[in-house]
């Protein structure tokens, strides 16, 4: 393979890691675990600095020419603003992972537009991060919001990385568009580590918001602002914990703290809701390491002890409030198959997503 070839296959395979699997942030890069990749790394290979630097500037060459911003991109695009994180703006694009293209369409805000009868006059605005963005569905039918809000068109202003507080920060910045009932999310894998103090997006999102067109219309710059975050980033990386690492990671963690930086976030959030006079539907989704992945009899088993833990965690945080009088939790079935989870194994699919009223779920009698 000629070194732009490899370098080309190397950033594409980067770029793919780091669009799709947003939740190695929350977990591994959180706490800064070891680094597969890391600038010294680069430095220490046979070819050197130079040739690097070489090969950067004759794939510039080779393959700038060669984007085509009609065709479907290999990575999904979405940049900071140094407020939250949120996809391309008025934009429409497809993303191609394998053999499946999902077509993306967004509003003057990036929040993707999910349309019910190709109208958008009932609407509900959706907050939240990958997991509600719904990285495996096209319409509307197949996302796990459908079912208790048939009749609406889902907009919604999600990104991978985009934590709580990002999510917070959204509805301050933008409060002009905000309707008087809307939806929040919140991803239990990952948003569980984004409330502590030291999350930031800016860390591990490799664009800021105002490349992101620049990036649409030239997708190969993408390749070369992954390339140089992973030699100048120390929290960028290719490693991902696996569903016992992460299992180990809660469990290891203390849970007391944990509480104290949910219940300070909601707080927050129900402050915010009554600041903007607003109500909220406010909605959590199990993580997906309450499941150990058993690849040989290609199913999933819940780990009922784990689990117990993860929902008197969620219970004893998320009380409702008179702004947020709606919470939701998803149900969690003992088994699973794999395929139950989408591709890059970090999310579940969006139709095994099922929700019940917090009192459903919150029932320790």
């Amino acid at each position: 393979m000629k070194p732009s070839e490899s370098f080309y296959f190397f950033t594409t395979f980067a770029a793919n890691n780091i669009s799709t699997a947003d939740e190695n942030s929350a977990a591994a890069n959180s706490f800064k675990t070891k680094q597969l990749l890391s600038g010294s790394n680069f430095l220490r290979l046979p070819f050197g600095i130079k040739n690097i630097v070489l090969t950067i500037l004759i794939c510039f060459i080779l393959f700038v020419s060669k984007a085509d911003a009609k065709s479907c991109l290999s990575f999904l695009p979405y940049g900071f603003n140094k407020s939250y994180v949120h996809l391309p703006q008025s934009a429409s694009f497809c993303v191609k992972q394998g053999k499946t293209i999902k077509k993306y369409q967004t509003d003057n805000y990036g929040g993707r537009l999910l349309i019910n009868g190709q109208v958008l006059s009932n609407k509900i605005q959706v907050f939240g991060d990958s997991q509600v963005l719904g990285l495996e569905i096209e319409n509307i039918e197949k996302h796990y919001l459908n079912t208790l809000y048939k009749k609406k068109s889902l907009i919604i202003y999600a990104a991978p990385n985009n934590g709580p507080y990002q999510v917070i920060n959204f509805l301050n910045s933008n409060k002009k568009i905000l309707q008087k009932n809307i939806i929040v999310t919140f991803n239990f894998s990952t948003d569980i580590y984004r409330v502590l103090d030291y999350y930031n997006p800016e860390d591990f999102v490799a664009l800021k918001d105002y490349e992101l067109d620049e990036i649409l219309e030239n997708p190969f710059k993408y390749r070369l602002i992954i390339f140089k975050n992973l030699l100048f980033n120390k929290n960028f990386t290719l490693s991902r914990y696996n569903n016992k690492k992460m299992q180990n990671l809660f469990l290891n963690s203390d849970l007391d703290k944990f509480y104290n930086k949910l219940t300070k976030y909601f707080d927050e959030l129900n402050n915010t809701a009554n600041k903007l006079d607003i109500k909220i539907d406010f909605i959590v989704t199990h993580p997906y390491w309450v499941y150990s992945i058993d690849t040989k009899n290609d199913k999933l088993s819940l780990n009922k002890e784990l689990n117990e833990k993860v929902k008197k965690l969620i219970c004893i945080s998320f009380q409702t409030t008179k702004k947020i009088s709606k919470v939701l939790i998803s149900q969690v079935p003992e088994n699973l198959k794999l395929n139950d989870l989408t591709s890059d194994r970090r999310h579940l699919k969006s139709s095994k997503i099922k929700l019940k009223n917090y009192k459903e779920i919150c029932n320790f009698s």
